[in-house]
C-alpha cells in the first residue's frame, strides 16, 4: 500500500515535523488522505496507518497531540524531546489555554500530567476539581506497572518506570499468545516426567552450557578458571538481594579480567563497533553519553522494582531491563554478559524459573544469532540515524548535543516477543534435548557394562570419541585408548552407542 496523493501526516508525525524533533521514529506513523476507509500496513516493524479527512486534526499542535494520545498512545520520548525543544514562555501559555478550556477532557489531563512529569515544571492551575480518574496508559494496550494515583491531574500513573529511564512494552497478539502458553508450567511438566538423577545431572551441564554460550556470543573462549567463576555467579543468582549501582559493580567485576576491574559506571563514551582498517573504525551502536548514565541507570533499577511490585510478566520485565541495560552499556566491558544474567536473575526472582534451575536461553540467543542481532538492531539503527558523533586520531568518540532523550523511553516490545520466543523454544528443545541426552548416556552405561567391565573413565571416553565419529571408534583412538578391547566387544559397543544416540537419524 504506498501512500495515496494529497496525503498529510498527523498526530505524532506532524508534531516531528513541525518542530524538527530529534527522535526514533514511533511505532505507529499516521496519516490523513482522500478516500474511505482507514487502512494499514506494516512496514520495517512499524505499522503505517492511513486515515480518513474526517478524522484528521486541525493543523496546530495541542489537535495534533490530542489525536496522537487518542489513536497512537503515549510516546514519552516524543514528548519530552517537544518539551525540551519549544521554549517554555512559548509553550505553556499555550498549554494552559488548551487545559483550560477542557478542564475535564482526559487528553488534556493526561498532557497536563505528562508536561509536568517530564519537565519538573508546575503549571500555573489548581488541581482538577472533577473528572474521573484516567490512566495513562491504557491497560489494553500496554504492560503497566502499580496504579499511583495524580489527585492534581486525576491521573492515574501506572508507567513501567520512572521519569530517568521508562521502558514500553504494547500488548501485541504475539505477546498475549505467548503468555497464554504458560512456559513455566510447561517446564515444571516436564521436569516431572525424569528422576532425581537425571534433573540432578541436566542441572549441571546446563550451567556450563549457559557459560560457554554467554562467552561464544561476545566471540570468546574463556579460560577454565574464568568458567568455573561464571558458572559459580550464574548459581548464585537467585540469592541476589535487590540490585544497586554498587552490586552491578560487583557482579560485573566477576565477569571480567580482574586487571579491568571497574569502580563504577563508565567514564567514557564507549561504542560497539569493528576495525575496517588500520586506522578507520565502523561505528555500529553509540550508547549514551556518560554524564546520563547514572541517571538512567537509576531509573533502570526504579523500573525493575516498579515492575517487581506489579508483578508484570516476569518475561516482559527481564526484556525491558536487560535489553534496557545493554543499550545504556553502563560499564566498559561486561556488558554482554551482565545483560544476560539479568534475565536470569529476574526470571528467577519473579518465581519463573523452578528453583535450582536454569534455561539456557543464551545457548537458543547463540544459535539464532542473526535474531540476536536484528532485536538489538530494532533500536541502534533507527538511533544512529539521529546520533552526531566525532572522532580523534586515537578513536576517542565524542557524542554531540543531549541524547538523552533518546534511551530513556525505550520501546521493548520486539525484545520482549523475541525473549518470549526464545525461552519457548529453550524449554522446548534445548532444556529437553539435555534430559533426553542424559537419560540415553545412562542407558547405554548400563547396557556397556554388560559387554565389558571398564573404568568409568574409560567408559565415559568410549562413549565421548564414538559420538564425534557418528557411533564408531576410529582406528587412532582404538590403538592409543582402548588397544585391550576385542573386536567383538568394539562392535558390540558401537552397536549400544548407535541404538541410544543414532537410530532414526539421517
Amino acid at each position: 500500500m504506498g501512500l495515496p496523493p494529497k496525503s498529510e501526516p498527523i498526530g505524532y508525525a506532524w508534531v516531528i515535523l513541525a518542530h524538527s524533533l530529534v527522535v526514533l521514529p514511533h511505532h505507529q506513523v499516521s496519516f490523513a488522505a482522500p478516500g474511505s476507509g482507514k487502512r494499514e500496513r506494516i512496514e520495517g516493524g512499524r505499522s503505517i496507518v492511513l486515515y480518513p479527512l474526517t478524522y484528521a486534526p486541525e493543523p496546530a499542535l495541542f489537535p495534533q497531540l490530542e489525536f496522537a494520545l487518542k489513536y497512537e498512545g503515549v510516546s514519552l520520548e516524543i514528548l519530552s524531546a517537544l518539551f525540551e525543544k519549544v521554549p517554555r514562555k512559548t509553550l505553556e501559555p499555550q498549554l494552559l489555554e488548551y487545559i483550560q478550556q477542557r478542564p475535564t477532557g482526559q487528553y488534556s489531563r493526561r498532557l497536563w500530567f505528562l508536561y509536568e512529569f517530564l519537565t519538573g515544571n508546575t503549571l500555573d492551575l489548581p488541581d482538577a476539581a472533577s473528572g474521573n480518574y484516567v490512566p495513562l496508559l491504557e491497560p489494553q494496550v500496554y504492560f503497566t506497572a502499580t496504579e499511583e494515583r495524580s489527585r492534581r491531574h486525576r491521573v492515574i500513573n501506572n508507567l513501567l518506570g520512572t521519569v530517568d529511564f521508562c521502558p514500553m512494552v504494547r500488548r501485541t497478539e504475539k505477546l498475549e499468545h505467548f503468555a497464554s502458553l504458560d512456559l513455566t508450567q510447561e517446564a515444571a511438566r516436564l521436569m516431572d516426567a525424569y528422576d532425581e538423577d537425571v534433573l540432578r545431572r541436566a542441572i549441571n551441564y546446563l550451567y556450563a552450557k549457559e557459560t560457554r554460550s554467554s562467552f561464544a556470543i561476545e566471540r570468546e573462549k574463556p579460560s577454565p578458571d574464568r568458567t568455573e567463576r561464571y558458572v559459580a555467579l550464574l548459581r548464585r543468582v537467585p540469592q541476589w538481594d535487590t540490585l544497586d549501582e554498587a552490586a552491578l559493580i560487583a557482579i560485573q567485576n566477576q565477569t571480567v579480567d580482574p586487571r579491568y576491574a571497574e569502580t563504577g559506571y563508565r567514564k567514557e563514551q564507549n561504542y560497539v563497533g569493528e576495525t575496517v582498517s588500520f586506522t578507520e573504525q565502523k561505528v555500529h551502536y553509540l550508547p549514551p553519553r556518560p554524564e546520563d548514565v547514572p541517571p538512567l541507570m537509576k531509573g533502570l533499577l526504579a523500573s525493575l522494582e516498579r515492575m517487581a511490585k506489579a508483578r508484570v510478566d516476569p518475561i516482559v520485565q527481564a526484556a525491558a531491563v536487560s535489553f534496557g541495560f545493554v543499550l545504556i552499556h553502563p560499564f566498559l566491558d561486561g556488558n554482554g554478559r551482565l545483560h544476560r544474567l539479568l534475565i536470569h536473575y529476574i526470571l528467577s526472582r519473579s518465581g519463573f524459573t523452578p528453583q535450582g534451575l536454569i534455561f539456557p536461553v543464551s545457548a537458543v540467543m547463540l544459535q539464532k544469532r542473526s535474531e540476536y542481532d536484528a532485536c538489538l538492531e530494532s533500536f541502534s539503527v533507527p538511533l544512529m540515524q539521529q546520533v552526531d558523533y566525532a572522532h580523534d586520531e586515537e578513536w576517542q568518540v565524542t557524542v554531540k548535543g543531549r541524547t538523552r532523550n533518546l534511551y530513556r523511553a525505550i520501546d521493548c516490545t520486539r525484545m520482549a516477543e523475541d525473549l518470549y520466543a526464545w525461552t519457548g523454544e529453550t524449554i522446548r528443545t534445548e532444556f529437553r534435548k539435555e534430559l533426553e541426552f542424559i537419560v540415553r548416556y545412562r542407558q547405554a552405561r548400563e547396557q556397556m557394562e554388560q559387554v565389558v567391565d571398564m573404568p568409568d573413565r574409560q567408559l565415559n571416553l568410549f562413549i565421548q570419541v564414538a559420538l564425534h565419529n557418528k557411533g564408531r571408534l576410529s582406528a587412532t583412538k582404538r590403538a592409543s585408548h582402548f588397544e585391550r578391547l576385542t573386536d567383538e566387544e568394539v562392535h558390540a559397543l558401537e552397536a549400544i552407542i548407535q541404538e541410544q544416540f543414532f537410530k532414526g537419524s539421517a
